[in-house]
């Protein structure tokens, strides 16, 4: 279930801004026109469900003037983080890694779910295991990226080849 609110006057923000004021809140300021606000909008929904401690809240500046004048919103997107009426840091442009960071960053410190790290998706890059000082080159082919070892393989087979057709 998706806790965003959606906003459409002063008076609504106001009165949800009055009732939270050491809580975080994130306004997406978006428009129906502006294509990255529809790319970015999938990731703030999913961090509205995952941090459930903050409000989130989106306003479309072109319904919602008054609001967007009151921060003077000049692009979108723009997220602006507030500490109950004070503005605390703003985000402008569809950046993933930036919204995330700057929630992280003005949450408090507090762990958005009882999963503490950042897990992985399709895609990413493997993290690489701790090693001690004593392994030495013993493990160094082990935590060789896979594409590498394919390298290595072929490059291997290569040079055999190639001495043997001497």
């Amino acid at each position: 279930m998706t806790t965003i609110t959606h906003l459409t006057s002063l008076s609504q923000l106001d009165a949800i801004l009055g009732k939270s004021t050491t809580k975080l809140t994130v306004i997406d300021f978006h428009a129906t026109w502006c294509g990255p606000c529809h790319a970015i909008a999938p990731a703030y929904e999913a961090l509205s469900r995952q941090y459930t401690n903050v409000n989130f809240l989106k306003c479309d500046v072109d319904a919602a003037q008054d609001v967007a004048g009151r921060y003077t919103i000049s692009a979108m997107p723009t997220f602006v983080f507030l500490k109950g009426q004070t503005k605390v840091d703003l985000v402008r442009g569809a950046d993933k890694a930036a919204l995330e960071n700057t929630l992280r960053k003005h949450n408090s410190g507090s762990t958005p779910s009882a999963f503490s790290g950042r897990g992985q998706s399709l895609g990413d890059s493997p993290t690489t295991p701790q090693r001690s000082q004593n392994d030495g080159a013993k493990g160094s082919l082990v935590t060789l990226d896979p594409q590498v070892k394919t390298l290595l393989v072929f490059l291997g087979a290569y040079l055999l080849f190639w001495y043997l057709s001497r």
